[in-house]
């Protein structure tokens, strides 16, 4: 199967969060055009009911998209197989599950459990991702949101990484909402518009990693003073 086929059956759920990140990536190639070995493997080898799909998702990123076959009914088979790496990457690189929004750990052989769900999306970098900086401002009646991750050094991460960002108004209920991605450089930048008629006061934007869960809040002030 094709990680274009594979990708198209897995649920709407899957597909809505993951999307806007898959969407701009390329799979990974060797030198002779060919398809590169995934930087996740499975341990069985040939015996392996997964298959693994790599995408080039910037310098400091390698994507891995982890699925289960199906069964005679076409239907995700339930696995737990444990994973390993291709030869040519660093024990020292970090795996981030971005399914389960938490860091694996180092690369070391572990258990890829696709006993409750069709697919796991992981994320490979040299180091750990430490923060997300955010900006955000309400005008015109517009948000306009930018995100970067950023390494320990406070530099951002060159690659292509998930997060999902919502506004809400001064009463707490939701205006907005979207799961997002930075480019391959390591950048995001987009635009929301304000629902008419939106109430001045106190807005909220929250901005949370899907590679940890962690969450970044900022207030917003709306009304003349904000451009509207």
């Amino acid at each position: 199967m094709t990680c274009t086929d594979f990708f198209a059956e897995l649920p709407p759920e899957f597909t809505s969060h993951f999307g806007p990140l898959l969407g701009g990536l390329s799979k990974s190639t060797r030198a002779d055009g060919q398809p590169k070995e995934p930087a996740l493997v499975p341990e069985a080898g040939k015996g392996s009911l997964l298959n693994c799909f790599s995408f080039v998702a910037g310098k400091d990123v390698e994507i891995v998209l982890v699925g289960a076959n199906k069964d005679a009914e076409g239907k995700p088979l339930e696995v737990k197989e444990t994973l390993t790496y291709r030869q040519d990457v660093a024990g020292s690189d970090l795996v981030y599950d971005l399914t389960g929004e938490f860091m694996q750990g180092k690369a070391r052989p572990f258990d890829c459990d696709l006993q409750k769900q069709p697919a796991r999306l992981y994320a490979l970098l040299p180091f750990q991702v430490e923060s997300l900086l955010v900006d955000a401002e309400l005008m015109s009646g517009k948000l306009i949101l930018k995100v970067e991750f950023r390494n320990g050094l406070e530099k951002r991460v060159r690659g292509a990484l998930p997060c999902h960002a919502e506004l809400r108004m001064p009463d707490g209920k939701v205006a907005w909402e979207k799961y997002l991605a930075t480019s391959t450089d390591g950048t995001l930048t987009a635009t929301a518009d304000m629902p008419p008629g939106g109430p001045t006061g106190k807005w909220t934007i929250i901005v949370r990693s899907l590679l940890d869960g962690k969450l970044v809040t900022l207030s917003l002030e709306a009304g003349a003073q904000a451009g509207e």
